[in-house]
């Protein structure tokens, strides 16, 4: 990626969350670190959606994305890639 597409991608991200939206990501980021030992740049529910995936998802990750599908309907397996 060139540096004006990384600094497309901010400007997008910055125009389509709130800041409160953006602290609550980070948080959830960090807790993909801390709690399943993911990548920093990956949400829980993708992470636990390429877990169900490929078959390797624990009955705590899929009560994970039970509790998120109130939120959205099969949130972990559209959120894959976040």
């Amino acid at each position: 990626m060139r540096k004006s597409d990384y600094i497309e991608k901010f400007e997008r991200d910055m125009s389509k969350r709130s800041r409160a939206m953006r602290f609550l990501l980070v948080l959830d980021q960090m807790f993909n670190v801390v709690l399943w030992n993911g990548s920093q740049d990956e949400t829980i529910s993708s992470h636990i959606g390429r877990r169900i995936e490929s078959k390797k998802a624990t009955w705590f990750d899929k009560k994970v994305c039970k509790f998120l599908r109130v939120l959205e309907a099969k949130h972990c397996i559209k959120s894959k890639g976040e």
